[in-house]
């Protein structure tokens, strides 16, 4: 009788246990919280990639010594997945496998995230901005999938619909790349000048990888067009601007996220020209040691004491993807899952960025693509600079 007992003891035990085993979260323990991501470390965006891999340590890092998450110290397991798709969904089946992270945030680039899109949403793991303006992470609706940028369509209008109604511009062109990221620019640039009344004055198309864009703007200027969108990257962004200059053309051009960044400004003074006059659009200031905001300065300083070198805007885009975990977190409460995660996130209302002075985020239950809206900057003694909220939604 007495072994009956001991062996019906340990079995409840064994349930017991099996039942807590059960129900406890992958990546949450009583100590921390595992967050996963993959960037491109060593590829052809590298630069971008380091750089965000330091803004997201940095951000967790400041959550960690504040406490951390309702008292979880976050650990980060950053792999690289050198803008090679085949590499990216390697290093993530082992990111949920061997690491077994709670969640991913800002996996980086729009092939490669995109590769590992369906992987994480099939095991149902969050995933949430992702550093890339592509649409195919929250469209059509993917409730384990959060874009938070915004996108590329959405860039375009904005733009367009500020230099119609500000310069009073009927004539606009775009020269861009034949690919998916340059289709959905030109269709920005359709529908937004439909609203007007208006049809796309001239369109030039070249081939991912080009060097020569001599013909394709000398078509813009004999179209005599008066503003150029350029659905270009960075390389591409800086021979477009070289070729106007080549051609004495005096015409005003505007980037979109891609060709937002620093790397754009060095190329074109290392060709020997200035870029100055160019505008752009982002999700945020730009991020200088001299910035007009303090918080950016502040931001800064502790960037250079912590790591020995100024941030970029990779770098902010790395800090703000993980803020907004960390502030979703927190609100979700100590009995932390990724479903009650998720669902705080549709609630949370609008998230606002608290450094960098960027657009306002939302996600919903119906969609999760979050910024709607963008940030207009023209480059001004080779620095960009702030010149106009903007939105095609008013």
């Amino acid at each position: 009788m007495k072994t009956k007992w001991v062996v019906l003891l340990l079995t409840l035990l064994m349930a017991a246990g099996f039942a807590f085993t059960a129900s406890a979260e992958v990546g949450v323990t009583d100590d921390e919280i595992v967050i996963g991501s993959h960037l491109d470390l060593s590829g052809p965006i590298a630069g971008w990639g380091t750089q965000a891999k330091l803004g997201m340590e940095m951000r967790a890092k400041e959550c960690n010594d504040a406490g951390g998450i309702h008292g979880r110290k976050i650990r980060l397991v950053i792999e690289d997945n050198a803008y090679d798709p085949k590499k990216a969904i390697m290093v993530t089946n082992k990111l949920i496998a061997r690491d077994k992270v709670f969640m991913f945030v800002g996996n980086m680039g729009s092939p490669t995230a995109g590769a590992t899109k369906p992987l994480i949403s099939g095991k149902k793991i969050p995933q949430i901005f992702p550093i890339t303006a592509a649409s195919l992470f929250f469209d059509p609706y993917d409730r384990y999938s959060f874009g938070g940028w915004v996108p590329y369509y959405d860039q375009v209008r904005a733009a367009v619909k500020w230099f119609v109604e500000n310069k009073g511009y009927t004539k606009i062109g775009m020269m861009y790349q034949d690919d998916e990221m340059g289709h959905i620019m030109m269709k920005g640039l359709k529908d937004q000048l439909a609203v007007h009344g208006l049809e796309v004055a001239a369109a030039e198309s070249y081939k991912r990888g080009a060097t020569d864009f001599s013909s394709q703007m000398a078509k813009l200027k004999k179209a005599d067009v008066e503003l150029v969108c350029l659905g270009t990257v960075i390389r591409e962004t800086v021979g477009g601007v070289k070729e106007a200059k080549k051609l004495n053309w005096d015409v005003d051009m505007v980037c979109f996220s891609p060709g937002y960044n620093s790397y754009v400004v060095g190329l074109c003074l290392k060709a020997g020209f200035s870029p100055d006059g160019l505008y752009a659009t982002g999700q945020s200031n730009y991020v200088y040691p001299d910035s007009e905001l303090e918080s950016i300065r502040e931001f800064c300083k502790k960037h250079k004491e912590w790591y020995g070198k100024d941030p970029d805007l990779p770098t902010s885009a790395g800090w703000g993807g993980m803020d907004y975990f960390i502030k979703v977190a927190e609100k979700a409460g100590p009995d932390l899952t990724r479903e009650k995660w998720i669902d705080t996130a549709e609630s949370y209302g609008v998230y606002k960025d608290p450094i960098f002075g960027g657009v306002d985020v939302e996600f919903t239950s119906e969609q999760h693509q979050g910024a709607f809206d963008a940030i207009l900057s023209q480059v001004k003694n080779n620095k960009f600079v702030k010149i106009a909220d903007v939105s095609f939604r008013d």
